[in-house]
């Protein structure tokens, strides 16, 4: 009798008639007749009702319709009925009505529904409730729906959940909800979902989520990404981390997160890691770090670099560092830098080290530095080198320095530089030596020097 009533003639049945119907009468009604109903009957509905209706006449009711069921009601749904309900009626839940869902009736959901909803409903599902979504059904949350997943509930996802998230999702995550994650969601991400992360996103991961990144992870993020991290952020990578980063990543890093690498992070760098560092970043280098680089790493260094450590760093260098430079880098030293070497890293720089010097950088040395100098090291200096040496530096040289200067080293003397000159030095100077030395020089020789050069002359 119920199935025969007219669409038209159902319009007439009162709001307390429909209250009135059995479960069995409700559920004898077509589906066209329970699309015919108004909002106002559906909302006389009782929750017995509802949970008599058949799945098909579920599926039929239509936005409006939906949107007029009491939470009560909504709630009474059985899982088969939620399951039922189509994507743009689902569509039309309030947010109301989805909190009103049971984890049961979430879990029933199907990607498509879930597809549906906007980021007021997913505002207002609870955690278990989340907590009942497959990772399909992760992944099926529109990225803009996303922003209503409270902090809470983001913290609450599963790692399987969690490593679901398409790169489009993680792209729309806030900072608040970064910031929410655990470190095991962030050691469950993928490659391609941290490569996607935002310098802002990256900002806000604490330090244990940071450390939590497997070397996979931190290779995977973007240059823009790594110039991101603060110094802190840095300083909790581990050793295995820093390993990791790439060439790129690291010609990324400012000087504030260079410094915050400990010397067994930086001693992990490849050469071409270090070649990549920035001239601006390497003034974050501590002068313990630059003194714990290996040989290699120090000899890796360009020379617009060498060139940009401070007189401090220079200062720093040990002896076999020194030793490692290649002449290239020894020629981009300045002035300034040289007068930082110790006398022992002046001593140990090669023959072909101290003939790569410029004559301006030989002016600078002191008279220590020079003193500290060997022999052989005295022999590699060029005649435009032992030009550039004032009259402290040739008083530091010893007689057995000066015997391996050549003649044209001995021409290439300054004359004002000549007053370093002891007697005892020009006692002890060679025929060929005395030879070599100019009218000019001669004349530039105080009256004890003329009277030493003439008693060498004698001994000739």
């Amino acid at each position: 009798d119920i199935a025969a009533i007219t669409v038209t003639a159902l319009g007439g049945l009162s709001t307390d008639n429909v209250a009135a119907l059995s479960t069995d009468q409700t559920a004898a009604l077509k589906t066209t007749q329970v699309v015919a109903l108004k909002t106002g009957q559906i909302a006389a509905l009782t929750s017995d009702q509802v949970v008599a209706l058949t799945s098909s006449q579920v599926a039929a009711l239509t936005s409006t319709q939906i949107s007029a069921l009491s939470t009560d009601n909504v709630a009474a749904l059985s899982t088969d009925q939620v399951a039922a309900l189509n994507s743009k009626t689902v569509a039309a839940l309030s947010s109301a009505q989805i909190g009103a869902l049971t984890s049961d009736q979430a879990e029933a959901l199907t990607s498509a529904q879930i597809a549906a909803l906007d980021s007021a409903d997913i505002a207002a599902l609870a955690s278990e409730d989340i907590a009942t979504f497959s990772t399909a059904e992760i992944a099926a949350i529109t990225a803009t729906a996303l922003a209503g997943l409270t902090t809470d509930n983001v913290a609450a996802l599963s790692t399987d959940q969690a490593a679901a998230l398409k790169t489009s999702q993680i792209a729309a995550l806030k900072s608040a909800q970064i910031a929410a994650l655990t470190s095991d969601q962030v050691a469950a991400l993928t490659t391609s979902q941290v490569g996607t992360l935002s310098s802002t996103q990256i900002a806000v991961l604490s330090t244990d989520n940071v450390a939590a990144l497997s070397t996979d992870q931190v290779a995977a993020l973007n240059s823009k990404t790594v110039a991101a991290l603060s110094s802190t952020q840095i300083d909790a990578m581990s050793s295995a981390q820093a390993e990791a980063l790439t060439t790129a990543q690291v010609a990324a890093l400012g000087s504030a997160q260079l410094a915050a690498f400990a010397s067994e992070d930086l001693g992990t760098f490849s050469t071409a890691d270090i070649a990549a560092i920035s001239v601006t970043a390497l003034t974050g280098l501590s002068t313990d770090n630059l003194a714990a680089l290996s040989t290699d790493q120090a000899a890796a260094l360009k020379t617009t670099q060498v060139a940009a450590l401070s007189t401090a760093q220079i200062g720093a260098l040990t002896s076999d560092q020194v030793a490692a430079l290649t002449s290239a880098q020894i020629a981009a030293l300045t002035s300034t830098q040289l007068t930082a070497l110790s006398t022992d890293n002046v001593a140990a720089l090669t023959t072909d080290q101290v003939a790569a010097l410029s004559t301006k950088v030989i002016g600078a040395l002191s008279s220590d530095q020079i003193d500290a100098m060997s022999t052989d090291q005295v022999e590699a200096l060029t005649s435009a080198q032992v030009a550039a040496l004032d009259s402290a530096d040739i008083a530091a040289l010893s007689t057995d320095d000066l015997a391996t200067f050549s003649t044209a080293d001995i021409a290439a003397i300054s004359t004002s530089a000549l007053a370093g000159l002891s007697s005892d030095d020009i006692l002890s100077l060679s025929s060929d030596q005395l030879l070599a030395v100019t009218t000019a020089q001669v004349d530039a020789l105080d009256d004890s020097q003329v009277e030493a050069i003439i008693a060498a002359y004698q001994a000739i």
